[in-house]
């Protein structure tokens, strides 16, 4: 392709002010050539680095990610370019210095590019280049050759900001050469003007990259990451692919080394499954201890339970804020309850002491209201109660309403105590009309008896219960 391109350069007659720049052309032609068709280097990544606050340098595979004020990355276990296990880890953004570790990444990025895709991308930026200058140098027209050389200027002005500041000196000095062949048409041409355009050229990045992390500092770097993670899981599933790992390619490290970080790793492991068994204690302790006091009513027993976890917590060294959150949290809603029921407890002595004398009384007037319900409720369905039986009855309702109406009930029985005073005056109606139907003979009217009847029955039914809850002794503690 550039070979062809080039001879075309050397195509035609040259106008002589025109030289300069088909010679450029054709130096073009014959710099890049040889790398463009080279191809891509085989290159693996230089390893990312994250820098912590404190300096430590820890190695990332891949690039990170930040989201949510946290940083995600993988950290690689055994050698980086061709790592044992990976395990994704994600440690606080305010933990890392992130100037240093932005630059690191461009470095990163830079040197990758310019180990692979560099060469061959820069080939096809000056074959462009030089395309271009050949069709300035063969042009007659002014304004075309200035368009030309306009855009392949903002090709030159671009490209580095795209391809990671690589070979930007050279970009620069090609950016140049097409400055020089605008101008040298503009003042071929007559023009007098001259657009002054001011970029600021990309430098490639300065940051000095590390060398490649041994196995040993790799197994290193992982393992530091798992004393900084504030996950638990986490750090335990690191420390244990360490470990793993580390048994697997222990003659690849040295023996001290392998006898001191397997010591140090296998009792981090034991302390954290330790730890695990004594919250594991501690919560089912206390939760057992919390529903007896719970049973019982007990506000104060419950309160020293939570002090008695939050002590032992402390001892422990607040390593499962987790489970302590989820037993507190259970806790809380057993002290509620306990004291519901307390307060519930509370509640019924006082009525029981404050309202002895209401409570018998209109026990003895419910009872009254038993002795009549026969009767309503032959009234109700329609069966006919007559004579002396129906005298009798009417009595016995006015004197519960009679007996009814100057008590004073507590202010939550109000509606209930008012509820029996109708069902008594109901009754006495149904029972009213029950002696016109009979008299009479009126089928109606037996329906209409039939319907307050059952008005009074309902309205009776349900004082009762009202009033019943209101004295109902809460389940013992």
């Amino acid at each position: 392709m550039l070979r062809r391109e080039c001879n075309d350069v050397r195509r035609g007659r040259r106008a002589p002010r025109m030289q300069a720049i088909a010679a450029l052309a054709l130096a073009l032609c014959a710099g890049p050539a040889a790398g463009a068709f080279a191809g891509p280097q085989a290159a693996s990544a230089p390893s990312h680095r994250i820098f912590l606050t404190d300096g430590t340098a820890v190695v990332s595979f891949g690039e990170f990610a930040r989201a949510s004020g946290r940083v995600v990355f993988t950290v690689p276990i055994g050698s980086p370019s061709n790592p044992d296990a990976l395990q994704v880890v994600s440690l606080p953004e305010s933990a890392v210095d992130w100037d240093r570790t932005d630059r690191y990444a461009d470095a990163v990025r830079h040197q990758f590019y310019a180990a692979t895709r560099g060469e061959e991308d820069y080939a096809a930026l000056t074959g462009a280049v030089a395309r271009a200058l050949g069709d300035i140098a063969f042009s007659a027209d002014a304004s075309s050759k200035l368009a030309i050389a306009a855009d392949i200027r903002r090709q030159l002005l671009e490209w580095p900001g795209a391809h990671f500041a690589y070979r930007s000196g050279d970009v620069r000095e090609l950016t140049a050469h097409v400055e020089e062949a605008i101008s040298e048409i503009r003042a071929g041409s007559g023009q007098r003007t001259f657009d002054l355009s001011l970029v600021a050229m990309i430098e490639p990045p300065s940051e000095p990259l590390l060398p490649e992390p041994t196995l040993k500092d790799s197994l290193d770097y992982a393992a530091a990451v798992a004393q900084m993670t504030d996950s638990r899981r986490v750090r335990l599933s690191l420390q244990q692919s360490i470990l793993a790992v580390l048994e697997r390619r222990k003659r690849q490290v040295p023996k001290d080394w392998y006898s001191a970080t397997r010591k140090v790793l296998a009792g981090s492991i034991e302390r954290e499954h330790a730890l695990d068994r004594d919250y594991a204690e501690l919560a089912s302790r206390t939760l057992r201890d919390a529903r007896d006091r719970e049973e019982h009513a007990d506000v104060a027993a419950l309160d020293r339970l939570v002090a008695d976890a939050q002590k032992e917590d402390a001892r422990l060294g607040y390593q499962r804020p987790e489970t302590m959150q989820a037993l507190l949290a259970s806790l809380v809603n057993s002290a509620a309850k306990a004291r519901e029921k307390r307060e519930a407890i509370d509640r019924y002595k006082y009525r029981k002491s404050a309202w002895s004398a209401y409570r018998s009384r209109i026990d003895d007037r419910l009872g009254e209201f038993d002795d009549v319900t026969g009767d309503i409720g032959a009234v109700r369905a329609l069966a006919g109660v007559k004579g002396r039986r129906l005298s009798k009855a009417e009595r016995r309702v006015a004197a519960i309403e009679v007996s009814l109406l100057p008590m004073t009930p507590p202010v939550e029985l109000g509606p209930a105590h008012d509820l029996l005073v109708s069902s008594a005056r109901l009754m006495r109606e149904a029972l009213r009309l029950q002696r016109g139907a009979t008299t009479s003979g009126d089928a109606a009217a037996t329906q209409n008896a039939s319907a307050a009847a059952a008005g009074a029955l309902l309205l009776l039914e349900t004082a009762r219960t009202r009033i019943d809850e209101f004295f109902r002794r809460p389940a013992a503690p």
